[in-house]
């Protein structure tokens, strides 16, 4: 996921990955602080979470979730690759497990393609 800065978006979809809505729950911790928030949409190399707290950008911090019709619980590594605060979190997925990896790459590929999504 490339950095992204609040206020430098030029309207044009840049993403490589194909994202596909998602709505559930997540756990995000850091150091010293945990944050919960909702995540909204996911790619097979990252995904959004809406969230009143924020880490600071290039943070790693462990995030844990579910995605929906599956209870088996993804607990991954992630980057903060861009934030706005009182508001989201773009996280990027370090080195997930090989069945997180599965997971979501079968959860992307059978979501349908979100309006404006070039791939």
């Amino acid at each position: 996921m490339s950095d992204v800065r609040v206020g430098e978006w030029s309207g044009e979809e840049q993403r490589k990955h194909k994202r596909a809505p998602l709505n559930v729950p997540i756990d995000c911790q850091g150091t010293t602080e945990s944050v919960h928030g909702q995540a909204t949409n996911i790619s097979t190399s990252g995904l959004l979470v809406r969230c009143r707290t924020v880490f600071p950008q290039d943070e790693e911090i462990q995030v844990t979730f579910t995605l929906p019709g599956s209870r088996q619980l993804i607990e991954a590594r992630a980057r903060v690759a861009h934030v706005v605060p009182d508001a989201f979190m773009g996280l990027e997925l370090i080195d997930p497990s090989p069945e997180a990896k599965d997971q979501i790459e079968r959860y992307v590929a059978a979501a349908p393609l979100p309006a404006g999504n070039p791939k």
